[in-house]
């Protein structure tokens, strides 16, 4: 049974003859020293591999953690505005190009359809579109086309249960369930936009609103230890 090879630790020093000479040695990376046995040269090429490995998979994570510092840094609007510029470059590019056919050959890209379609959809969008306030009963008005938008009933049933009640219409159980649903989900809303302020006990209220309450904390941690000498002589009228 052949001997089993030394350790790298255990490889001895033949430059050991004198201190100078052993210094200049120890500096020596072990796996560009040209003493090394034979037997150790396995090992050393594995060492060389793994030294790669470890230098390969530091800079995989340095690379990972810069996008992903990109990625937490990103603005989503700013992206969008990129992209909107480039499709405008792209667009002003084909109508350089093809100059007047360019409208032709967008509109052959769509049927009669899809225009009928986006014509509705337009003329939808400009009779809903907010043109100022008014006075109440137009936002109501607004507010009650805009709901019953909503709403998609089904005529087809609705039809034979009215001629089969003969003027006494039974409600559809699915229909007033969704009218619950949606009348709940108003009030809920309203509920949230007029959240009503709670205020602690003793405390001093130097705020309109929940959001001017944060900004005030806000402020109060960052100056209060600068203008609490000034805050005090003012509520004992010592100021001036």
């Amino acid at each position: 049974m052949s001997p089993s090879p030394p350790h790298i630790n255990e490889l001895p020093d033949v430059s050991a003859t004198s201190s100078s000479d052993s210094s200049s040695e120890d500096e020596v990376d072990i796996t560009e020293r040209t003493d090394i046995p034979s037997s150790m040269q396995p090992q050393i090429e594995r060492l060389r591999l793994l030294r790669t490995l470890v230098a390969q998979s530091s800079l995989d994570n340095k690379r990972d953690m810069y996008a992903e510092h990109q990625r937490n840094h990103e603005n989503p609007q700013r992206q969008r505005k990129s992209d909107a510029q480039k499709r405008k470059a792209q667009i002003q590019s084909r109508r350089d190009t093809l100059g007047a056919s360019y409208e032709r050959s967008r509109f052959m890209e769509y049927s009669i359809d899809q225009v009928a379609k986006y014509e509705e959809r337009k003329r939808e969008r400009e009779d809903n579109r907010e043109r100022g306030f008014t006075d109440y009963a137009q936002v109501n008005q607004k507010k009650y086309e805009r709901d019953v938008a909503k709403i998609k009933p089904d005529l087809a049933k609705s039809k034979p249960d009215l001629a089969k009640c003969q003027g006494e219409y039974v409600d559809d159980e699915k229909a007033v369930t969704r009218l619950a649903k949606h009348v709940r989900g108003q009030q809920e809303k309203r509920a949230k936009l007029h959240k009503p302020s709670v205020e602690k006990e003793g405390e001093h209220v130097s705020y309109i609103n929940q959001k001017n309450a944060r900004f005030n904390r806000k402020m109060n941690r960052a100056y209060d230890k600068h203008t609490q000498e000034i805050r005090d002589n003012l509520e004992r009228g010592t100021a001036l």
